[in-house]
């Protein structure tokens, strides 16, 4: 059975080489909202890596439409050309405004275990290890492990390939099979065993992340939206005034997570500060759009 699994593994990763800019760079962001807290999980890449990761964020983005004041943006971001399921070093990474934000979420995740379906026991790991974990789980059940192995699920699983194709995020699925001289994954293997290497691929790199690295930080970018919910025009102005995204992480070598970071409150964001009405229950006010408008510039 081992050499079955690792066969199989084999032939995601070579497969997943070939096909996650074709599926996965239409399919961006999914979007939820579980026991009131809005949830944002996105698969990303990026160019800017000092010391090549592949990495979990969780992005506490502090929104004022949400019932628990706060949205947890989950991300998954890997080096450009590397594959989804790869041998590269993990970490998972929480990025806060404070630490007030920090007890919300774990007060959230805790209130709402029973609904979430989250089993709680004694790991013997850190509690925020078993926050990550938790968040992880629930994650991969919103996403049917989508961001974990990428096109690799649209090929292999029938039903997400046709729930996608039916989006229009998969416009030509037969195109891409035969772009890459691929047969259908109907006609290689059964559909038991299609579930059964997509479900092990999904397994093998969530327990490479529960095994990995699991930082905490207070973000920049997060710390000035923060301060701009809460005040005004005339107490603070982010374009104008000392802006507090202009700081770094000490703990992360890299830039990388900046751009991260405005994707995050991008996703969260794009259907409210433009429409006004949302914008002002939002507590955003003139120049806090202003900003937005020059934080998203380079995303849009």
């Amino acid at each position: 059975m081992k050499q079955y699994f690792d066969k199989g593994k084999k032939g995601l990763v070579d497969l997943s080489r070939k096909v996650p800019a074709e599926i996965t760079g239409s399919l961006k962001v999914f979007q939820e909202v579980v026991a009131g807290l809005p949830i944002f999980s996105s698969a990303e890449r990026s160019e800017n890596f000092v010391q090549r990761y592949d990495e979990k964020h969780y992005f506490v983005i502090p929104y004022k439409l949400s019932q628990t004041g706060f949205t947890l943006h989950t991300m998954r971001c890997l080096p450009d050309d590397a594959p989804e399921v790869n041998d590269l070093p993990k970490r998972r990474i929480f990025h806060f405004p404070n630490s007030y934000y920090e007890g919300s979420l774990r007060k959230f995740m805790v209130e709402s275990a029973v609904e979430l379906s989250l089993e709680r026991g004694n790991s013997g790991k850190s509690s925020l290890e078993r926050l990550a974990d938790d968040i992880d789980k629930l994650d991969r059940k919103l996403t049917v492990g989508m961001l974990l192995v990428g096109g690799v699920a649209a090929v292999f699983n029938p039903l997400i390939g046709a729930g996608l194709a039916a989006k229009a995020v998969l416009p030509g699925m037969s195109g891409l099979v035969n772009k890459f001289g691929l047969r259908p994954a109907g006609e290689k293997l059964s559909e038991l065993q299609s579930k059964k290497m997509l479900r092990q691929a999904v397994e093998d790199v969530a327990k490479q992340f529960s095994e990995s690295n699991t930082l905490k930080v207070i973000n920049p970018i997060l710390q000035e939206l923060e301060l701009a919910l809460r005040t005004t025009e005339a107490q603070h102005d982010p374009l104008t005034d000392p802006n507090l995204a202009d700081g770094s992480i000490p703990e992360l070598n890299s830039q990388h997570w900046r751009e991260l970071t405005e994707r995050a409150v991008y996703y969260v964001y794009k259907g409210v500060y433009r429409d006004k009405k949302l914008a002002k229950k939002a507590q955003l006010g003139p120049e806090d759009l202003r900003w937005f408008e020059v934080l998203f510039s380079g995303i849009k």
